[in-house]
């Protein structure tokens, strides 16, 4: 009887073996042997609640739960543990059997994220986020998000190594070295030695994420949701950052890192003095030259904003062949300058392989820098020309327009937080991190209801009415055609009752009445029983300040929600992968069959 219905279920609904066991979290040979007749596991025993939550999720998350019910006659789907609970006396019908709990009995957890081993030290220890926030010295919104796996201690070595420090100094102090042993697996011995102890739970924190992509995406996001709305004052004053004697240096030939940085303080210096109109920047070689020497970069970042406050127009093309920590401070550096609109940015679509790396840094009519040095030589043997003569600059800069012609157009600049960034035509499935529940999913009557209570003016609110409803196209041809995910947290009761939940308006602010948000949270149960491939995630908490996310395979775009309102937009393909891979975790930390969500939701009602 259980070989057979087993096979009826896989066939009618099309799913397989390795598709239950990745919902189930367990070795896919186990779930082959049953669906195969090698083994026949022990009603309302592990194993076969292990299929059967592997098997209800798996239908669940492809919105095959209805035709699941009707196989097996299931009329009660109240909840998830009723249909389980069916799943199971169906496989076993007109057997005797002792069907106790429709949740599999627990098995040592896995703890795979930094945020959840961080979490269960800190339940051993018995610290809460405050306590260690105040050991650290940083906000415990910090912790917190560490521990639901928004944020990564990861681009911040010292913090790293301060919190392996002060848990152990927790665990020696209570006594507790054999239970974290046993913890991350290693000898009680082995943690009597302070130093060996400190790189063992190093080790287990943070070797096993070396894909982890969350410290390449809150470094980026920190940049666009912290510069300021008016475009900061320069660092230093123009006479600090490019003195008389960079000025007036004449110098042809600049050797090594201390050379290439006096080069471009007298370019860039002389580019603002003359009153140039554009740059052209390219260089892949190492990011040390820039970013190692303070002083340095405060040089480079004033001259950099005294450029785009002249009205300079700077075009640069960026190298992405890195990895993701030097992506990062490759871009970072420039995204500040983005809202004057004066910048350009493209990568070469062509990997570079080169042995050699290249810098060359134009302003026509008037100098270039050039280099061309064996890759990992520049420190110390590196050669830069200093070149202002007419028919080498016209060489130089037919050179850069040719790697122009063979790039794209990396980061894109919206002026405000419009929809027409987000393409309503491709078929990429499309993950959206926010703050409050989206603007595409709010009935236009609350919508309409909520501008005539802020009285909007009409231009506006015909603006606003025209964006929900590209929006709203856009979450229809995505939930038909490949699946629509939204990640958003929910209130408590008093911040709903004391109107402190934001409204997604585009440019305006507006928070929620009660009746508002019953009204939005019933049309949100409404889509996600009309479309099955729209799932709506319930996270503990808003993952980054005052920006939405909205990521798909082929580009991502992080909408900032204050002054300046803008969007900037990425396509190149390694940086969405790492969006991708951080939104893949977060909804493996948060996925939830759709009954479970829907009996949440339903508290709003």
């Amino acid at each position: 009887m259980f070989c057979d219905r087993v096979k009826i279920l896989t066939t009618k609904l099309g799913i397989g073996s390795a598709d239950i066991a990745r919902y189930a979290s367990c070795d896919q040979s186990h779930i082959s042997r049953m669906l195969s007749g090698a083994r026949v596991p022990k009603s309302g025993g592990k194993a076969a609640w292990t299929l059967v939550n592997g098997l209800y999720l798996c239908v669940d998350d492809n919105g095959k739960t209805d035709p699941l019910c009707n196989l097996i006659s299931c009329s009660d789907r109240g909840s998830a543990e009723i249909v389980k609970t069916q799943i199971m006396s169906w496989l076993y019908e007109g057997e005797k059997a002792a069907i106790k709990s429709p949740v599999p009995p627990q098995g040592k957890k896995p703890y795979r994220a930094f945020g959840e081993k961080l979490g269960v030290v800190m339940e051993l220890t018995g610290l809460s986020n405050i306590r260690l926030g105040k050991t650290l010295n940083i906000d415990p919104s910090y912790i917190s998000r560490f521990r639901n796996g928004f944020r990564s201690p990861k681009s911040n070595s010292k913090m790293m190594a301060d919190i392996c420090l002060s848990l152990l100094e927790r665990v020696y102090d209570q006594g507790k070295q054999p239970a974290l042993a046993k913890l991350i697996g290693v000898s009680a011995d082995e943690l009597n030695d302070r130093e060996k102890a400190f790189d063992s739970l190093y080790r287990w924190f943070f070797n096993s994420d070396n894909k982890d992509s969350t410290p390449f995406v809150q470094i980026i996001i920190d940049q666009i949701g912290s510069f300021p709305s008016d475009l900061k004052r320069p660092l230093l004053s123009f006479e600090e950052a490019a003195d008389t004697t960079s000025l007036k240096d004449s110098s042809q030939i600049y050797y090594g890192t201390d050379g290439l940085r006096r080069a471009v303080l007298r370019f860039l210096g002389n580019v603002i003095y003359r009153g140039e109109k554009e740059l052209f920047l390219y260089s892949d070689q190492n990011m040390d030259w820039m970013v190692s020497d303070p002083l340095f970069l405060a040089k480079w970042t004033s001259l950099m904003v005294r450029c785009v406050s002249d009205e300079i127009k700077i075009n640069i093309i960026h190298n992405i062949n890195r990895d993701l920590s030097e992506m990062a401070d490759a871009i970072k550096s420039w995204i500040p300058l983005y809202p004057s609109g004066m910048i350009r940015s493209y990568y070469h679509k062509t990997p570079n392989r080169s042995k050699f790396s290249t810098t060359l840094f134009l302003c026509p009519g008037y100098a270039c820098i050039s280099g061309c040095n064996a890759a990992g030589s520049e420190n110390s043997s590196g050669m830069y020309r200093y070149d202002t003569e007419k028919q080498i600059l016209k060489a130089h800069e037919a050179t850069y327009r040719e790697l122009l012609a063979g790039s794209g157009e990396l980061i894109h600049t919206y002026k405000t937080a419009n929809a027409e960034f987000v393409d309503e035509t491709d078929n990429f499935g499309l993950s959206v991190l926010g703050n409050t529940l989206s603007l595409a999913t709010m009935p236009e009557k609350t919508l309409m209801s909520v501008l005539e209570r802020i009285a909007v003016d009409k231009n506006v609110k015909a603006r606003i009415l025209e964006e929900r409803k590209h929006f709203f196209s856009v979450f229809r041809h995505k939930a038909e055609s490949c699946f629509m995910h939204e990640y958003i947290p929910i209130p408590n009761d008093e911040a709903l009752f004391n109107k402190q939940i934001p409204i997604d308006i585009p440019g305006v602010a507006a928070t929620y009445t009660p009746t508002e948000y019953t009204e939005h949270i019933q049309n949100i149960i409404s889509l996600s029983d009309a479309y099955p491939n729209y799932r709506f995630f319930v996270i503990p908490e808003v993952p980054f300040e005052n920006i939405k996310l909205l990521i798909t395979d082929r580009s991502v775009a992080a909408v900032r929600l204050k002054p300046p309102y803008l969007t900037i937009r990425f396509e190149h393909p390694d940086l969405c992968r790492a969006f991708v891979t951080y939104a893949e975790r977060i909804r493996e930390q948060y996925k939830q069959d759709r009954l479970s969500t829907k009996r949440l939701l339903e508290r709003f009602l």
